[in-house]
């Protein structure tokens, strides 16, 4: 039998008149609403009604607090109640804090009454999934959903999973090169699972989301009042991985300072928190991924090279996708079972036309897109086999790899390269709707930098 959210939400919101209509708006859409307007009585329900809470709507500013407060106690007790903010005073450092701390969403103020329903509803289909596959996913080994992304009869990729058995159980530093999608974090795990460290620590950074002025605290900690808000002593990754291991995303993000730092802590085994000269010994191994060619990165003195040669002692590099098609139905037959199981279908083949699109597209979001796609086919197929009516129309609508050739044809000598590279950024993210995730993806670069760029060219609406 199906289970059902007993639809009870909790609105954290000082404002009587404005929680008073969205009160009333989503009691007419068959809630059952808790309300509240101060941080203490908030904290005071959620810990006693949490098992009848499905989800807490809340202001981000509160007379008493603020809703991260909440979040974060939320977590702390291991709740399982997702958390949209709704804030008055927008402002994208808030917001960065926000999805970073693990809130589901960030509105801000006045909201569309409906696209608040949409996203609480979203939000809630959500987490009745996962519900309803918490079992499945206790049943997925972990090592067997890492050893799925080298999948395959291609020997690039074979290459790369007998390199990384043999480097996994070794305590050598890791660099691991490819596109996005292809895997990288995945391979991480993967070593991780197969070394000495498996039970100690493994700590994950994305050093090209986070903002420069906060990446180092991140990186080695902070000491009290070492800058404004730094209002506790606050230990960094680098000692809380001691003894395990620390997985560096978008290393080839990392500003010159910071490498610098990073170089000598690998070399002296100790770090220093920021505002502080006392130092900490720490024991991890790295393991760094980037989507950027490093050494050619160290050829435009965008990165130091003696960093890279302490990173690169093994280097892996993870093929594209559209470099091992032929591995393309051992991947469909690995994904299409969990597809199967996670939503009750019975897909058992592709249709010709659909393995020929397959095999001739180039797939530039590489395993990831290819997965993604893949799961959306399977939700909306209509029997046993994926055809190319179940196929997702934008992929349909996307350049051919002869109309990418033809490109050239279409470049006028005289333009600038930043007007073109404006104009490229701004294609993109019309192509995706603003999705600066998939924007960023498409263009083969961070989020980050996608993030200066459109401030830099004064994309934004």
């Amino acid at each position: 039998m199906k289970k059902k959210l007993k639809k009870t939400l909790l609105l954290i919101e000082d404002n009587e008149t404005y929680r008073e209509g969205i009160k009333e708006f989503l009691q007419s859409k068959g809630f059952k609403i808790l309300e509240s307007a101060k941080k203490s009585e908030s904290v005071n329900l959620i810990e006693n009604l949490n098992a009848e809470i499905d989800l807490i709507l809340s202001d981000l500013k509160l007379p008493d607090g603020n809703g991260l407060e909440i979040l974060k106690f939320v977590q702390s007790k291991n709740f399982d109640i997702p958390v949209i903010f709704i804030t008055g005073q927008p402002d994208v450092e808030s917001a960065v804090e926000a999805l970073k701390s693990g809130a589901w969403d960030y509105l801000v103020k006045p909201v569309e009454l409906e696209h608040l329903y949409h996203k609480i509803q979203s939000c809630l289909d959500t987490k009745l999934l996962k519900i309803e596959n918490l079992e499945l996913k206790k049943k997925l080994s972990e090592i067997n959903e890492n050893e799925s992304f080298f999948i395959g009869v291609s020997a690039n990729i074979q290459k790369v999973y007998e390199k990384a058995k043999q480097i996994a159980p070794t305590e050598i530093t890791v660099l691991i090169e490819g596109e996005s999608g292809t895997g990288k974090e995945v391979l991480a795990n993967f070593i991780y699972k197969h070394s000495q460290r498996k039970n100690k620590p493994f700590v994950k950074i994305n050093c090209g989301a986070i903002v420069k002025s906060l990446l180092e605290a991140e990186l080695f900690g902070v000491v009290k009042g070492a800058y404004t808000g730094a209002d506790k002593d606050r230990p960094g990754i680098f000692e809380s991985a001691n003894g395990g291991t620390i997985f560096l995303d978008e290393i080839g993000e990392l500003d010159m300072e910071s490498q610098v730092r990073l170089l000598r802590v690998m070399e002296d085994k100790t770090v220093y928190r920021v505002g502080s000269t006392t130092p900490i010994q720490v024991d991890v191994r790295i393991i760094a991924a980037t989507n950027k060619n490093l050494l050619e990165e160290v050829e435009k003195k965008q990165f130091r090279e003696d960093l890279y040669y302490r990173l690169a002692v093994a280097k892996l590099i993870l093929p594209p996708l559209r470099e091992r098609k032929e591995d393309i139905p051992l991947l469909f037959n690995h994904f299409v079972v969990e597809f199967n199981e996670k939503y009750g279908k019975s897909i058992t083949k592709l249709s010709q036309d659909v393995l020929k699109f397959f095999q001739n597209y180039d797939w530039p979001g590489n395993i990831r897109q290819f997965r993604n796609v893949l799961e959306s086919m399977v939700v909306l197929a209509k029997d046993d086999t994926l055809t190319i009516e179940d196929l997702p129309e934008e992929l349909l609508e996307l350049p051919s790899p002869a109309s990418k050739k033809r490109l050239l044809d279409t470049i006028i000598p005289g333009i600038s390269l930043e007007e073109y590279e404006k104009a490229i950024i701004q294609k993109n993210l019309e192509f995706v709707n603003g999705n600066r995730e998939k924007a960023a993806e498409l263009l083969g670069i961070s989020q980050r930098t996608l993030y200066r760029k459109i401030i830099e060219y004064s994309l934004y609406k």
